[in-house]
Order: C-alpha cells, then structure tokens, then sequence
C-alpha cells in the first residue's frame, strides 16, 4: 500500500535541514545538497520518483524559507532509511 509522504527543507543563514514526515534526516551547507539527498531517498524508495520542491514559507525576519514536495511510496521513515542515508 502506498501513502504519501512529505520531504521539507528548512533553511535559515546556516543549515539546510532535510525532514521527512517529520523527522530530522541530515543537515545541509547548500540547499542544492538537501534537495539531492531528497530526491536520491525518494528514488531509492519508489524508482522513477522525482521531487519538485516549492516554497512554502518565506520569512525575511528571522531568515527562515521552508520548501516542501510530496511523493508517494510505501512505508518510509527516517528509522527504515538505509544507513549510508542518515550518516550525512
């Protein structure tokens, strides 16, 4: 059975933190790196998979943007991910 499931980048002056459905996966120096990452676990998890991130939120006074995209798999998880994924 396949569920949607919810990559968001959270990116402040610093990081770049890669979440899915949640849960912290990594953090990032560019942004290009975390939407990489995004796109190489929806890949792994459902072949064929390809993220389009959009802006969701942007705020310019605590230099806050958060970018999310959807894809559809089976169960994925940050504790299911294999372990070369999370040690980033």
């Amino acid at each position: 059975m396949t569920t949607s499931h919810y990559f968001l980048i959270e990116s402040d002056r610093v990081r770049h933190d890669l979440v899915l459905d949640g849960d912290l996966i990594a953090s990032f120096h560019t942004l290009e790196a975390a939407e990489a990452e995004a796109n190489r676990i929806a890949y792994r998890t459902a072949p064929g998979a390809t993220l389009q991130f959009g802006l969701d939120l942007k705020s310019t006074l605590n230099d806050l943007e958060i970018r999310g995209a959807t894809f559809e798999a089976g169960n994925v998880s940050a504790d299911v991910l294999p372990r070369d994924t999370v040690s980033k």
